[in-house]
Formats: C-alpha cells, structure tokens, sequence
C-alpha cells in the first residue's frame, strides 16, 4: 500500500468516526430529552395527587 492510498484509507477512517461521534451524541441528546419530558410527568403526577386531609393514611405501621 502507498502512502497515498494510507492516506486516503485514514481519511475516510476518520470521516466516519465523525459520523458516529455526530450520530451518537444526537442519540444521546434525544434520551435525555426523552427522559426530561417523562421526569416532568412524573412531577406533575406526584404534585396532583390530594394530600389527605385527616392523619388517616398518613402514617404506615409496619412491624417485621
């Protein structure tokens, strides 16, 4: 193999390293959108849910 054909080779090499560096970090902002959106529900879920209004249900008992 000639030094311009190693060259070519390494180019090319690198070039897609690129791309999977760029399509891996795409990936990875996605998943963390994803679960910042699914977090959010959650909050909201925890945050509707009534507290109630007597001690009944507030307190749990549990003897093992």
């Amino acid at each position: 193999m000639d030094y311009v054909s190693a060259i070519a080779a390494m180019s090319v090499n690198m070039g897609l390293q690129n791309v999977q560096s760029a399509a891996s970090l795409k990936m990875f902002t996605n998943i963390m959108d994803t679960q910042e959106a699914a977090s959010a529900q959650l909050i909201d879920a925890i945050e509707s849910v009534p507290m109630p209004s007597s001690g009944v249900g507030s307190l749990l008992d549990v003897r093992a």
